[in-house]
C-alpha cells in the first residue's frame, strides 16, 4: 500500500509540473524561464521517481530503512566560530558593491573553495561555473540592470 501511495504522490508531482511548463510555453520568455528551467529539471527528476517508484526491486535486494538526513554535530574548528561565517556574508556584500555581482560572485567561490582546501582545477572549474551561470542568465537571458560598482566609479 505505502509503495501505492508513494507512486500516486510522484504521479501527482509530476503532472502538476508538466502542467506548470505546460502553461508557460505561451508566456513570454523573461516571465516563463524559471518555471521552464526549473519545472523540466522537476519533470525529469520525477518522472525518474516514479520510475523508481514503479519498478519492483530485484529480488535478492533487501529494503533499506532509508536515508539518514541528520547533520552530524557541528564542532568549532576555531575560535572565531560564528564571526568566520559573519566575514564571508560582509566580504561578499563589499565585493559585490566594490566590483559587481556578475565579478563578485565568481571570486566569492574560488576565494571560498581555495580557503577550505579545494583544488586549484576544482576552485577555477566553480569559479568559472558560477560566472557563466550569471552571465548567461542575468545577463544575456534576462538584460538585469545591474548598479555601477564603486570600483568602476572611482577609476572614472
Amino acid at each position: 500500500m505505502a509503495r501505492i501511495e508513494k507512486s500516486l504522490f510522484t504521479l501527482f508531482i509530476l503532472l502538476s509540473l508538466s502542467w506548470a511548463v505546460y502553461i508557460a510555453l505561451d508566456w513570454p520568455l523573461r516571465a516563463s524561464i524559471i518555471i521552464l528551467v526549473l519545472g523540466s529539471v522537476g519533470v525529469v527528476l520525477s518522472l525518474l521517481q516514479l520510475i523508481f517508484d514503479v519498478v519492483p526491486k530485484g529480488a535478492g535486494a533487501a529494503e533499506s530503512e532509508g536515508i539518514a538526513f541528520d547533520a552530524p554535530a557541528l564542532k568549532p574548528e576555531s575560535r572565531w566560530g560564528n564571526l568566520e561565517i559573519w566575514g564571508w556574508i560582509l566580504g561578499i556584500y563589499a565585493a559585490i558593491h566594490l566590483v559587481g555581482f556578475v565579478a563578485a560572485v565568481p571570486l566569492f567561490v574560488f576565494a571560498y573553495v581555495k580557503v577550505y582546501g579545494g583544488r586549484w582545477v576544482t576552485a577555477l572549474s566553480l569559479a568559472f561555473l558560477a560566472w557563466a551561470f550569471l552571465y548567461g542568465i542575468f545577463e544575456k537571458i534576462l538584460h538585469v540592470p545591474w548598479p555601477e560598482p564603486l570600483f568602476y566609479s572611482l577609476m572614472s
